[in-house]
């Protein structure tokens, strides 16, 4: 019997939809710029939900394309906010994959007290622009030049070998997708993306969690590695014979390396007698 089913909700007057279920520490998953929750998570949510309080969003104009899209990386970290509020989780951990990965770091950055831990999948923060760079590229003929360079780099068939280790594995609803040129969420990602992410450095050290074989343009183990770098304490996990979606290629792999990071900072953060909280190296 499946233990995570799809709750439907409104946040700002708006109708929204959540995956929910299990119990345990609230887990908060965020989906890319593809699809909705299911295509990123059905694969690993249930076995997520043995051990947590599974939670995963269908964000507005990107999961759910009949609901208007919030136009900003950090409107949809407020988003995400009010739908903890809506669900009363005082704070959760907090797992996105691509563009979920950017919408994720901005609710770390923007709302820290409400994220325990962040984990990126093959994903990074996304960086504020200049106000005149996105004034620029938000002008007629730079945009339809930018939306050229998406579907031809995230949004038909031929990226399918270069995001996925073996493309039999994609989602059948992504080739369905892919195939009709141009998707709906498109827009809706394109926007958020040039309105930029927080100007507050991370104050998380995360878990990087990176299917070694993505050849997507920015996604490649290297870039992995570049972002493992760049943010000191993070730590660094590469899934082999996997692409740009590891929880779909090696959902077991995937499931391990968050729920290892999580119960050793869980562990980490719990009072020991009287010796107050255990030091994260501490056995």
């Amino acid at each position: 019997m499946s233990t995570v089913s799809l709750r439907e909700i409104a946040i700002d007057g708006q109708p929204a939809s959540v995956h929910v279920g299990g119990r345990g520490e609230p887990l908060l998953l965020v989906h890319g710029a593809w699809g909705g929750a299911s295509m990123y998570w059905s694969s690993v949510w249930e076995r997520f939900a043995e051990r947590f309080q599974v939670i995963a969003p269908d964000l507005p104009g990107v999961g759910r394309t009949d609901t208007p899209a919030l136009g900003s990386i950090g409107a949809y970290a407020r988003w995400l906010e009010r739908l903890l509020d809506d669900l009363g989780v005082a704070s959760a951990w907090c797992v996105g994959n691509s563009f979920g990965a950017g919408v994720a770091s901005c609710f770390a950055a923007q709302h820290a007290a409400r994220c325990r831990g962040l984990v990126l999948v093959n994903g990074t923060p996304v960086p504020a622009l200049p106000r005149a760079v996105g004034w620029l590229l938000a002008r007629p003929l730079p945009r339809q030049m930018l939306r050229a360079l998406a579907l031809k780099h995230g949004y038909n068939p031929s990226i399918l070998p270069r995001a996925f280790a073996d493309p039999g594995r994609a989602p059948a609803a992504l080739r369905d997708d892919l195939e009709r040129g141009s998707s709906p969420q498109m827009d809706a990602v394109l926007d958020a993306v040039l309105q930029g992410g927080p100007r507050a450095p991370l104050g998380l050290t995360p878990l990087i969690v990176w299917g070694e074989a993505d050849r997507l343009a920015g996604s490649s183990a290297r870039a992995a590695m570049k972002l493992h770098a760049s943010l000191p304490g993070s730590q660094l996990t590469l899934i082999p014979a996997t692409g740009h979606m590891p929880q779909l290629e090696n959902p077991e792999a995937f499931v391990d390396a968050v729920s290892r990071f999580i119960e050793a900072r869980s562990a980490a953060a719990r009072p020991r007698g009287l010796g107050g909280r255990v030091d994260a190296g501490a056995p």
